[in-house]
């Protein structure tokens, strides 16, 4: 199958939910938790589909959106093994909690067995929210431009560096006890999550994404990107 780069590392693709192993670098320290790890993004949402940028706040989940969180949960049947075992941490913002009861939903588990993990929430853009790259553009000139040329120090007015979105993201895996963990966070926030699972520097966190139609096991050291199949 073809391959896709995550990190230094090679990962394999498969719509049957395959896995492939992936070795983690180990340029910088990682932050390890020894069980299993189901990193999912919340399904899309109205704001996704038009570019604006949303942070902290919160837009609702278009179908296409429920559709994806839905199908992870079918996924998610097949990976996680004995769902009897099974945790789901979320998110506070909505979108993200709105995928996490779908995916429950789908899993036939109540909606008591989510979590909410502050620890998980977006990075948060402070004046960006709510605008779209035009829009910022517009009322803060060279900003954006700014930001390119140290994104990872960067601090938007009223945000949060990537830098400080890694320490949360450092503490949070930290945290994990449960063997197997379902994650229910964002785009950027899976980044660092990623990131600080494989020790990966800090321009190779910024690489990175997390599609809405994609989830990534992380166990063992190694991190798994596996496609979801659209609902049966």
């Amino acid at each position: 199958m073809p391959g896709s780069r995550v990190g230094r590392a090679v990962v394999q693709q498969s719509t049957e939910a395959g896995l492939a192993g992936v070795q983690a670098d180990r340029s910088r320290p990682a932050a390890r938790h020894d069980g299993l790890i189901l990193l999912v993004r919340h399904g899309e949402t109205a704001w996704n589909l038009v570019g604006r940028q949303q942070g902290h706040l919160d837009s609702p989940l278009t179908e296409a959106g429920i559709d994806q969180a839905r199908a992870a949960g079918q996924s998610l049947r097949q990976l996680a093994g004995d769902i009897r075992s099974l945790v789901i941490e979320a998110s506070p913002l909505g979108r993200a909690q709105g995928t996490a009861h779908l995916i429950a939903r789908e899993l036939g588990l109540e909606a008591t067995v989510v979590r909410t993990s502050p620890l998980l929430i977006e990075h948060k853009l402070g004046v960006w929210q709510g605008l779209t790259y035009a829009e910022i553009d517009e009322r803060y000139p060279g900003a954006r431009a700014a930001r390119e040329a140290a994104k990872w120090t960067y601090l938007i007015e009223g945000g949060e560096s990537y830098a400080g979105a890694a320490a949360r993201a450092e503490q949070w895996l930290a945290s994990c006890v449960a063997p197997v963990i379902v994650a229910v966070t964002h785009e950027m926030m899976s980044r660092s999550l990623r990131g600080a699972y494989a020790g990966l520097p800090p321009p190779e966190i910024l690489a990175l994404s997390h599609r809405h139609d994609r989830l990534y096991r992380l166990q063992g050291g190694a991190i798994a990107e596996i496609v979801i199949a659209p609902r049966r």
